[in-house]
């Protein structure tokens, strides 16, 4: 049996343009960012705490190289939409690495492909180091990741299964009517995301998506507000022409700032980028031009090792910079592109989820993913949702509807110290 089909259902407000990088010279390096928050621990010897030290680097490192590979693999997916595209990896990574947890068999060792790693609790654990650094200080910026387990009463679930949840997810069982009143529920779920997003993210699971055959669902939602180090002007926002991939140029309002600032700035062959430091935090956006008309090319060639070349290319210089504002919201559902990426027993009858109850066989029945990126003077506003429905096997997919609604950048919204990305944004036509 196939996977449920994919479906585009994008919403675009934006206001947005190209880099315009000039160089004015030599700068200062980048400012050296705050020191990530520490907590105290007593230890028995300096031998136990090099060995957590270093148990706690490999975790992250394992995390940060499933969340970059998962996001430059569903880059060169999504991307295939013409439209301006939005997502987070660290949403969908979280969630399908839930999900993961009560795998077995064919299906956990595919899931496990996706993710490029055999260990969702490493991820877990690697995902919940780098949010606990990243949370915190009143001046830096403010993030809240959540995650929730919505369970049809009745349905027992496994403790192994609950307990992982719990302890590495943050997420306890919370009983709903998905058999009885499979709209409620969803509202509840909704209203439970649109909470934790800003109330960004506010229909996460359409109509018509959760029925009284769903068992059970998996949430993650982040919302990040984020301001820059160097803000740009109000006063000096003006219009400017925007030369999308195909068609007469449009006027979009570029950003600027009063006076020329250092930044991390590179001009290679193929590309030009610029990477905008938050304040108070090791995160950044990392924008990345490539040549007019060979975004698409630029964006197939894409790996981790590739982007982080990008990134070693950075040197400090004096831009006069001129970036525009947008507002990009986009939301789809993923089983036909996860299953394309390696993973389609998830969604068969042949799926195993045994590792999550005993009472009934589950498949996956929809991966529904939301993001919301704001880019504005003061800094950036985004958030994101991942669900994933369950329900029994033995029974067709759902119908879903594809519905979707041009030359500039890629947006890379990612912890520097890391390496995590957190946000992934292409835009291609600002009108």
């Amino acid at each position: 049996m196939s996977p449920p089909g994919s479906r585009w259902r994008t919403r675009t407000s934006v206001a947005l343009a190209t880099v315009v990088a000039a160089l004015a010279g030599c700068g200062a390096a980048k400012p050296a960012t705050t020191p990530a928050r520490t907590t105290s621990a007593t230890t028995t010897s300096a031998t136990t705490t090099s060995a957590t030290t270093t148990s706690a680097t490999t975790t992250t490192r394992t995390a940060v190289a499933s969340d970059n590979a998962l996001a430059l693999a569903l880059l060169g997916r999504l991307s295939e939409n013409p439209d301006n595209v939005v997502f987070s990896p660290y949403s969908i990574e979280s969630a399908l690495a839930m999900v993961d947890t009560g795998a077995a068999g064919s299906t956990k060792t595919e899931i496990d492909h996706v993710l490029h790693t055999s260990s969702p609790t490493t991820v877990a654990a690697g995902l919940q180091a780098i949010d606990s650094r990243l949370v915190g200080g009143a001046k830096g910026p403010s993030l809240e990741l959540a995650n929730s387990l919505w369970v049809q009463r009745g349905l027992g679930l496994k403790q192994p299964f609950t307990h992982t949840l719990a302890t590495l997810f943050g997420a306890a069982p919370q009983p709903v009517d998905f058999a009885g009143a499979p709209d409620s529920a969803r509202q509840a779920i909704n209203s439970w995301v649109a909470a934790r997003t800003g109330h960004k993210i506010t229909d996460l699971f359409p109509a018509g998506t959760i029925t009284p055959r769903t068992s059970a669902v998996l949430a993650n939602a982040i919302y990040l507000v984020a301001r820059w180090t160097y803000p740009f002007t109000h006063a000096l926002t003006a219009p400017g022409p925007f030369y999308p991939g195909s068609g007469a140029a449009v006027q979009v309002p570029f950003m600027t700032q009063r006076t020329p600032v250092a930044f991390a700035y590179a001009r290679r062959p193929g590309y030009r980028a610029v990477d905008l430091p938050y304040t108070h935090s090791t995160l950044s956006m990392l924008l990345v031009m490539p040549t007019p008309g060979t975004l698409a090319r630029f964006e197939r060639t894409l790996t981790p090792s590739s982007l982080a070349r990008v990134v070693r290319s950075l040197a400090s210089r004096r831009l006069d910079l001129h970036v525009p504002k947008f507002h990009l919201t986009f939301d789809t559902e993923l089983s036909s592109v996860l299953s394309a990426l390696g993973m389609p027993v998830a969604f068969t009858d042949g799926a195993d989820f045994s590792g999550i109850t005993a009472h009934t066989a589950l498949k996956i029945s929809a991966v529904e993913h939301a993001a919301d990126l704001q880019v504005d003077e003061a800094g950036t506003v985004a958030a994101a949702a991942t669900g994933i429905g369950l329900e029994p096997t033995a029974v067709g997919p759902l119908p879903t509807t594809s519905l979707t609604l041009d030359h500039p950048f890629l947006a890379v919204l990612r912890d520097d110290a890391s390496g995590a990305i957190l946000f992934v944004a292409q835009v291609t036509n600002p009108a």
